[in-house]
């Protein structure tokens, strides 16, 4: 199920008591709604997620392309034979194992990966093994980084009903943006009574949400994994 961006400037605009958003305007309501989508990846980085298929460059070491966040999973080689890709390798015993990994002449590149490398301290860069030959590609599962969310044209700008555009992020996050945009517009009149007190309020209200989802994910992957034969 989508939602617009309409639908959380407005949920937003109704808590503020500004349905007319007059107050807080609809391009900074848009702006508000922008940044709490780079705040939700930021901090959940597979938070929108695509599978993609990836083009490798010769050599170890490979690039996401440039809107993508993190690896977050890899199936199989798509190129033939498209043998799987059995895990994600730990970098510690592959040293240990072939400490000349990452030299052809001492495990010649290939087409097909046998394993990914991958690690949290630099999300956007993965380590494919054998090295590639330049001619591989690899199905993969990545975070996205949606893209913002541009301000209808005219006088629209200032008619929130025109704003129209479906947000890039699955449903799950919709209750989230909406606590963003209100942290943000109450952060706006922090100097009144009350206000700063909701802006932190909505703010851990935004961050919960995350967790909460975070955890559920981590639940799942959990019970998936017990489900698994021995």
């Amino acid at each position: 199920m989508s939602f617009t961006a309409k639908d959380v400037m407005k949920a937003a605009s109704i808590t503020l008591q500004d349905s007319g958003a007059i107050r807080w305007t609809p391009p900074e309501l848009l702006d508000y709604l922008n940044g709490g989508m780079r705040e939700i990846v930021t901090r959940k980085p597979n938070a929108v997620s695509d599978t993609r298929e990836l083009t490798l460059v010769v050599g170890t070491k490979q690039d996401l392309p440039a809107d993508c966040t993190i690896l977050a999973d890899v199936t199989h080689n798509t190129v033939a034979p498209k043998t799987a890709i059995r895990a994600l390798a730990n970098r510690t015993l592959m040293d240990a194992q072939i400490p000349g990994w990452q030299d052809t002449t001492t495990l010649p590149f290939n087409k097909t990966v046998r394993h990914v490398i991958h690690s949290m301290n630099d999300p956007r860069t993965f380590f494919v093994v054998p090295g590639n030959d330049g001619t591989g590609k690899i199905e993969a599962v990545v975070g996205v980084m949606p893209a913002p969310i541009a301000a209808p044209a005219g006088a629209g700008a200032l008619d929130i009903d025109a704003y129209t555009t479906a947000v890039p992020m699955p449903d799950v996050w919709r209750n989230a943006l909406e606590n963003f945009v209100l942290y943000r517009a109450f952060s706006k009149d922090a100097g009144l009574p009350g206000a700063g007190e909701r802006a932190a309020a909505h703010f851990q209200m935004f961050t919960t949400i995350i967790e909460g989802v975070a955890n559920g994910e981590a639940a799942m992957a959990l019970a998936n994994q017990a489900k698994m034969p021995a």
